[in-house]
C-alpha cells in the first residue's frame, strides 16, 4: 500500500502528500477548505490509514480538551454579604 500511495502522490496531479494532509488539518477542521481542497483532503485519507489515524486523533484531542471546560452563559451571584467580608478583611489588614 506505502508504494501505491507514494506513486499516487507523485503522478496524480493535486494529491496531498502525508505533509500537506498536516498543513491543511486545521482548515479542514474548521470547515475553511475549497471544495477543491477538501476533496483532495478526503482523497488521501481515503488511500492513507496513518493519516486517517492521525486526524482522529487531532478531532479526539480537540474534543477532550473542550469537554474539560464548562460552557455557561450566567455569571454565579455571589452573596452579597459574602463580598462584604471579603472586601472588609482586605481592608483590615
Amino acid at each position: 500500500m506505502l508504494m501505491i500511495k507514494r506513486l499516487m502522490t507523485q503522478h496524480m496531479p493535486g494529491m496531498l502528500t502525508c505533509e500537506e494532509v498536516d498543513g491543511f488539518l486545521y482548515d479542514f477542521h474548521e470547515g475553511n477548505l475549497s471544495y477543491l481542497e477538501k476533496f483532495t483532503f478526503k482523497l488521501h485519507l481515503s488511500m492513507c490509514r496513518e493519516c486517517r489515524g492521525y486526524v482522529e486523533g487531532y478531532v479526539n484531542a480537540i474534543r477532550i480538551s473542550q469537554a474539560g471546560f464548562i460552557k455557561t452563559n450566567q455569571a454565579t451571584k455571589i452573596p452579597e454579604d459574602l463580598m462584604q467580608a471579603i472586601l472588609k478583611s482586605r481592608t483590615s489588614k
